[in-house]
């Protein structure tokens, strides 16, 4: 019974990597330390994390208002 929302959840860490990898800025670990604060990570994992798609809850949701930010400035300039 589990398997709906296993789904469910997987296809939304997929959509939210799909929209990471479309709007991510070039330059955006700085960012998402700023976001994490206290629970910074280092540079190279939150790359490994984007890269390999890794279940990192707090680093997905910081890469994905990083990704959101830049979307927002990028239609706004238009």
């Amino acid at each position: 019974m589990g398997q709906p929302i296993h789904r469910y959840l997987k296809k939304k860490i997929v959509d939210k990597f799909d929209f990471i990898d479309k709007w991510l800025p070039a330059h955006y670990t700085t960012s998402v330390n700023m976001i994490l604060k206290e629970e910074a990570k280092d540079p190279a994992y939150i790359r490994r994390v984007k890269n390999r798609r890794m279940i990192d809850e707090r680093v997905i949701d910081a890469l994905y208002k990083v990704s959101l930010l830049n979307k927002i400035q990028v239609e706004t300039e238009d």
